[in-house]
């Protein structure tokens, strides 16, 4: 049933934008929807699946590799 009526309104909305700019306005609007609602869900699952407190292997070695440089510098 939600098959049918998804066809339905895909149809509809395909004739609203051949028509004219109401059903471009709509089309917009629910792009602009669908990729909202995106970015809020990958933020989700971003959060669920790196805790705020982790430790940062990259920025670690990295704060290494600066201290380190730092310290080769002041030895010359």
């Amino acid at each position: 049933m939600k098959l049918l009526l998804s066809i339905l309104l895909a149809g509809l909305l395909g004739i609203l934008v051949i028509l004219g700019p109401i059903g471009i306005y709509i089309l917009c609007a629910i792009i602009v929807g669908v990729i909202f609602r995106s970015f809020i869900l990958i933020n989700e699952v971003h959060k669920q699946v790196v805790p705020p407190n982790s430790n940062d292997k990259v920025k670690d070695a990295y704060e290494r590799y600066i201290k380190e440089r730092d310290e080769k510098e002041t030895e010359n």
